[in-house]
């Protein structure tokens, strides 16, 4: 019904008073239509998790949004049905049951070799679990044993002598901070000196290197071959050392054979004056004997001809 126009200004403000009182009146209806809603939704969605959770607990399915498919991405050593299995998700869960964060924290927990552990959806009714493992470091010695060690610093494995995959380098004299599988192992200072080597040897092409030997942080050496022991002194200037003992290898091999064993002595390449770098090569007759080693370089390397033939004689 079409209101009358006012004829007087009173009118006229008793129907803007009207008005006002009937958007209010609307106003405040919708609202409580609104928040009635969110409480009906928000209970459904309360009763909806909580049967979810107890299904999933009982390894019930429920036909009301359930998990049709997880899938597992990433290569790794373990196999995808390992990886479902310790996540607790399975096809058929309620989604509202799933919880991701546990999910996650239970695959890091129960593998050690997995580095990182991303949990989440690939649909509506779809999971995706996405794993990366770390890369093997080396393995670091113990009293009963060796423990394998990733990039990341956690411990991946315990193996005796025996069982020591081949080619694995070999880590003594290190300082642990645990021994938990999937816990952190080395303690900063021993992570440095390994992380350092290990580049250095992978910038420079040092493919031999089969042990690291850090007992003494301020005499630290590295066996090549298990055969031939370099000395590089303290943890300054590793890389530079790495950079020259490839440099040197070649005249050191050419003058005493491929299998050059022994030891040769770098610890002049770790301070900071040049004039006084030397590669002093021992070979194992003379440590047998204990008798004094022979320089294979001054200054500059290129020496190392003369030298190392005058070893070798």
């Amino acid at each position: 019904m079409k209101e009358q126009r006012p004829e007087t200004i009173q009118e006229a403000r008793q129907l803007a008073r009207r008005r006002r009182r009937r958007r209010l009146m609307i106003l405040r209806t919708a609202i409580v239509l609104a928040v009635v809603l969110l409480f009906l939704l928000v209970g459904a969605l309360l009763v909806m998790k909580i049967v979810g959770t107890q299904q999933s607990k009982r390894g019930e399915t429920t036909a009301f949004l359930a998990v049709q498919e997880i899938l597992v991405e990433g290569d790794t050593r373990y196999t995808a049905q390992q990886i479902i299995e310790k996540s607790g998700l399975y096809v058929g869960q309620s989604l509202m049951g799933v919880n991701k964060v546990q999910a996650h924290d239970a695959l890091l927990a129960a593998f050690p070799y997995l580095n990182s552990v991303e949990v989440g959806n690939a649909s509506f009714d779809t999971l995706r679990i996405r794993v990366t493992e770390t890369k093997v470091m080396g393995a670091v010695q113990t009293d009963d044993g060796y423990i394998i060690v990733g990039e990341n610093n956690h411990a991946l494995e315990k193996v005796t002598a025996e069982n020591l995959p081949e080619g694995t380098l070999r880590i003594a004299g290190a300082a642990l901070v645990g021994d938990t599988l999937g816990g952190t192992l080395l303690d900063e200072r021993s992570l440095g000196i390994c992380r350092t080597l290990v580049a250095a040897a992978s910038l420079y092409g040092l493919e031999d290197m089969t042990t690291i030997d850090m007992a003494e942080k301020t005499n630290i050496s590295i066996l090549l071959d298990e055969r031939l022991q370099v000395v590089l002194g303290n943890e300054s200037n590793m890389p530079e050392q790495i950079a020259v003992l490839v440099d040197t290898l070649p005249t050191l091999r050419k003058n005493n054979g491929e299998d050059a064993a022994g030891r040769l002595d770098m610890t002049s390449y770790a301070d900071d004056d040049a004039n006084n770098d030397k590669s002093i090569y021992t070979p194992p007759e003379l440590l047998e004997k204990d008798e004094p080693a022979t320089d294979t370089s001054d200054t500059d390397t290129s020496d190392a001809d003369t030298s190392a033939d005058e070893s070798a004689e």
